[in-house]
């Protein structure tokens, strides 16, 4: 029986997002920095939702799910960058 390749990457992605990732220290509790990046993002993306909205140029966005998954992405790594790069 042969292996889906799909398993096989999905394996070797497990092994390799394993390593060196930095913990954030919350109040005695420890949270991988990619959650806290995440967070950033999703917070930073709904208050430039809001902002768009109060000045009238929401209603412009084409494509608006790809435009707010676009900003997500940008401000989460961009997080990432200022505050976990070395």
């Amino acid at each position: 029986m042969r292996t889906p390749l799909n398993a096989h990457l999905a394996l070797l992605s497990c092994l390799l997002m394993a390593g060196c990732d930095p913990l954030v220290n919350v109040e005695g509790a420890y949270f991988p920095s990619w959650l806290v990046s995440g967070l950033v993002g999703v917070v930073g993306s709904v208050i430039i939702h809001v902002i768009l909205l109060k000045i009238g140029l929401e209603k412009h966005l084409i494509l608006k799910p790809l435009t707010y998954l676009a900003l997500f992405i940008l401000l989460t790594f961009l997080t990432w960058m200022v505050l976990y790069a070395a």
